[in-house]
């Protein structure tokens, strides 16, 4: 049977990429995001291109309902079509960079209920699928270098992304011996709208990588079956820098993004 991927947060950035990265190699996709319009026409240039099925699930997984009917929804999708579901892509995340007694707390628990509980129930949902379905299957979660380097006016984004490591790592240890996979992608700057919407201006491209690229490399992780992987070699070198003492190493996170960006 044919691999089939769900990528979530798939309406731009990375997860567009990587929804386009697997279609290249002849995966059928599944595309989950709330923005429909946007997914549509990312869906009909993947058929035309790459003549490979898709299927356009709009979600907005901060919404415990809709979230619930993601796996189920693709995993029927892909029966129908006589495919196997063999990987979820955790993209969707969202964060805001702020001082944290400055920011909305609402918007807080928002980041909170999509970039850990939604890929937590998600994980949950397909790993259990995928054990019952037998044969190899992938789950790759798009953390960030953040995770391992926390930032300044990124308190929240920094600690989701610190939870998907440790998620992570662990769920890899358990299911050793079994045809699952578990990757996490800790990927630095990237060249996408997420800085703007994070409400940051950038203002040097200086580590800032192509989400292309990005997304090449993590899908050649995942394949691997590799555990916690940072793609590209100065974000491989600045990793380096989590055996600090916390203090100086938050000091130096917090003057290198001074050297990127700015507040918009």
């Amino acid at each position: 049977m044919t691999n089939t991927a769900i990528v979530t947060g798939a309406s731009s950035g990375i997860g567009a990429d990587i929804a386009r990265e697997l279609a290249r190699r002849q995966w059928h996709v599944v595309l989950v995001a709330r923005r429909a319009d946007r997914l549509d026409e990312l869906a009909t240039s993947l058929r035309a291109q790459y003549k490979v099925n898709t299927h356009v699930l709009p979600a907005d997984l901060t919404d415990e309902t809709q979230r619930r009917d993601v796996i189920r929804l693709s995993a029927a999708w892909a029966e129908a079509q006589g495919h196997r579901l063999t990987a979820l892509v955790n993209n969707a995340g969202t964060g805001v960079w702020n001082e944290f007694a400055d920011q909305d707390e609402h918007t807080l628990l928002r980041d909170i209920e999509l970039n850990v509980t939604a890929v937590t129930s998600l994980t949950h949902a397909f790993t259990r699928l995928a054990l019952r379905q037998g044969g190899p299957a992938h789950v790759l979660n798009i953390a960030s270098l953040a995770g391992l380097l926390p930032a300044p006016r990124f308190a929240v984004y920094s600690a989701t992304k610190s939870y998907l490591i440790s998620f992570t790592e662990v769920l890899a240890q358990e299911l050793q011996g079994t045809a699952v996979s578990v990757t996490c992608a800790c990927p630095g700057g990237v060249q996408t709208e997420f800085l703007a919407l994070a409400g940051q201006k950038q203002i040097s491209n200086i580590g800032m990588m192509r989400p292309q690229e990005v997304a090449r490399l993590v899908v050649n992780a995942m394949l691997a079956r590799k555990v916690i992987y940072v793609p590209g070699l100065l974000n491989k070198l600045s990793a380096l820098a989590r055996h600090l003492p916390s203090a100086m190493r938050t000091r130096l996170v917090g003057k290198s993004m001074a050297l990127t960006v700015s507040k918009a």
